[in-house]
């Protein structure tokens, strides 16, 4: 059982290497592409589905859905702010507004800590 968990930290973490040497070496929009790539998406859902079926898959990728809006903020937060900014302050502060909407949705749709 332990080893799938270090199989999946050796993808994950082989495509976040590919990806940021892509980028170190002037191919940000290739590099891009790849990190957009749905390969991680793709087989957590592969994964849920062989662990608790389609059921889950299907609430999992609605659940996806409603996190794009705070990652689409903390991506627009970088774009903006790091021009302006310290790059670490800019990150850091969308990184906390990405936080608070992302808790704010799961907090309005009622599915945060379920039974409290």
């Amino acid at each position: 059982m332990e080893t799938k968990y270090l199989l999946y930290f050796i993808f994950g973490g082989v495509i976040t290497s590919g990806v940021t040497y892509l980028a170190n070496h002037s191919r940000s929009l290739l590099a891009a592409f790849i990190g957009t790539l749905p390969v991680i998406t793709a087989s957590t859902f592969v994964l849920i589905y062989l662990n608790a079926g389609q059921n889950a898959v299907l609430s999992y990728a609605r659940g996806l859905l409603a996190m794009i809006f705070p990652w689409m903020a903390f991506v627009l937060s970088v774009v903006f702010l790091a021009p302006r900014m310290h790059f670490v302050a800019a990150l850091i502060f969308g990184l906390c507004l990405q936080i608070a909407l992302a808790l704010f949705i799961i907090t309005v749709s009622g599915k945060i800590f379920p039974g409290l």
